[in-house]
């Protein structure tokens, strides 16, 4: 969105009708629009000041992916879900629940977890609070800080970046590759990072955790996202992500696929 907002700058284009053009793509973007995230958006790319230069443009990071890049092709495609199941070192059968899962995810039960029914519909505590995680589709990757913080906004909530923790785990969603490419992405970013878990989307992408550390975090997304990871989680570590074992919005079920409890121990 900000990106768009300083298009429109350099385009010559007013503050007030680049907020109509963006405003237009609420409800074909791949979520809706927040409240003031348009009009807050414009006014952060408006707030600077450009060089007089004909020649200015906004650079983006050398590994922000473009729609050709293909440099996953070289690996073997014949990857599938079916190979990264048979290689997951724990098989998570029946009776598994969201819960348990959560508990080797998130193994200290004195901190918060912050859990979303929808991107609109969450609520922050102690893990051993939430008593049917079935019907929830997202969890923020991290620990939180506290019970609530003050958004961008000025308003209070219990999701937004100023409670969110350290990231704890790095996930990768991948929107831009074809969906049958997924496992093979995962498949080599496996060979060079910790993998932890794939799950399904409950749609056609997976999702993918892997146990970074700290130190190590820049060379992870400088590899991943130029292989189709969204540049959103690696920007936003309060970004939500899909819970394993919850159910998306549509009624399908975000299967674990792969599974390596040693790797949650952090």
């Amino acid at each position: 969105m900000l990106s768009s907002a300083r298009k429109c700058q350099l385009a010559g284009v007013s503050a007030w009708e680049a907020e109509t053009r963006i405003r237009q793509f609420n409800g074909s973007a791949r979520r809706p629009f927040k409240p003031n995230e348009v009009k807050r958006a414009v006014e952060k790319a408006y707030a600077t000041t450009l060089p007089d230069s004909p020649q200015t443009r906004v650079e983006k990071p050398k590994w922000v992916p473009s729609k050709t890049n293909s440099k996953f092709r070289k690996w073997n495609k014949n990857v599938a879900r079916y190979d990264l199941w048979e290689a997951s070192p724990d098989r998570l059968d029946g009776g598994i629940t969201p819960t348990m899962i959560l508990q080797w995810l998130f193994p200290d039960s004195s901190k918060l977890v912050c859990v979303g029914k929808s991107v609109y519909e969450f609520h922050t505590a102690r893990l051993e609070r939430f008593k049917d995680l079935t019907t929830c589709q997202f969890i923020v990757p991290c620990y939180m800080t506290a019970k609530t913080g003050i958004t961008q906004d000025g308003k209070e909530s219990m999701h937004c970046l100023a409670n969110c923790g350290p990231r704890r785990f790095c996930v990768c969603d991948f929107d831009e590759p074809k969906s049958e490419d997924h496992p093979s992405i995962i498949w080599h970013l496996r060979k060079l990072f910790n993998l932890v878990m794939v799950l399904s989307s409950g749609g056609k992408s997976l999702h993918a955790w892997f146990h970074v550390p700290e130190l190590d975090e820049p060379e992870f997304w400088k590899t991943a996202v130029p292989l189709g990871a969204d540049p959103v989680l690696m920007r936003n570590r309060s970004s939500f992500v899909r819970i394993p074992f919850g159910t998306r919005d549509n009624g399908n079920l975000q299967e674990v696929i792969y599974f390596d409890q040693n790797k949650t121990i952090v």
